[in-house]
């Protein structure tokens, strides 16, 4: 297996791309914390790869505070003394017309989307380090690169995304890798209100055919991106931003 004595991290791992990641390294072999704000969601996480015999545990955190990012990298080096692989996947959607995001809404936004990468990355680098290195994944959006309607501060945050993503690979490399996804429309539970107003109002075939690839993701279509960046086939890449989009940029 890929992974075996490897250790990953992933946040947002209770549900959506985080679960699906954190599923797809285990089965590699990683040894797999799982992060978010609710513990159910990541105890089922957890529960799923035992069901695999794999290896996890969940530690609730919000990564939003600092003492708390401080608890969950104290919590991985006692478990198992090395960090390998992070996933910075927690984040938040919020969708509004430019006029009516407050800056309230923006300061949430900042702190859920962007400030978050940036604090749990410092945080766990030297962890990482200590281990001899290891590969940094930050999940932005199709929205990091390219605007979109009622979406101002979600987009602003990341495109910060986008380059922290390269400033990070030019100050951590060669020991750490540092890449970024950039997913469109996939299927989650922060989407799931999204869909089901878009199949009631008989508009999902419409949104399908949008994509080259005629449908929408699910997040078991970015396991495969985030294990080639998480490993040793993607050893010489770093600041890489790959958008998986089922060729919807293609359009202009």
């Amino acid at each position: 297996m890929k992974f075996d004595g490897k250790v990953a991290l992933v946040t947002g791992g209770g549900t959506g791309i985080g679960k699906s990641a954190a599923i797809a390294l285990a089965r590699e072999g990683a040894k797999v914390a799982v992060a978010g704000r609710r513990s159910g969601p990541l105890e089922e996480t957890v529960q799923e790869i035992k069901a695999i015999n794999g290896e996890a545990i969940a530690i609730p955190t919000d990564v939003t505070k600092v003492s708390d990012i401080e608890a969950l990298r104290d919590k991985i080096d006692s478990a198992w003394g090395r960090l390998d692989i992070l996933i910075n996947n927690a984040g938040s959607a919020m969708r509004k017309p430019f006029l009516e995001t407050t800056l309230e809404d923006l300061d949430y936004i900042y702190n859920v989307d962007l400030r978050s990468v940036f604090a749990v990355s410092q945080i766990m680098v030297p962890l990482m380090l200590k281990g001899g290195g290891g590969s940094i994944i930050n999940i932005s959006s199709i929205l990091g690169l390219f605007g979109g309607k009622n979406s101002t501060a979600y987009c602003a945050m990341k495109g910060g995304v986008v380059n922290l993503t390269r400033a990070m690979a030019t100050d951590l490399g060669p020991q750490i890798r540092v890449n970024c996804l950039c997913p469109s429309h996939i299927v989650t539970p922060m989407m799931q209100p999204e869909i089901d107003r878009l199949e009631a109002a008989g508009k999902m075939d419409k949104l399908n055919r949008l994509f080259p690839m005629k449908r929408v993701a699910y997040p078991e279509d970015m396991d495969g991106a985030i294990l080639f960046f998480a490993g040793d086939d993607s050893k010489w890449l770093t600041g890489n931003i790959m958008l998986i989009d089922g060729g919807l940029s293609c359009y202009v």
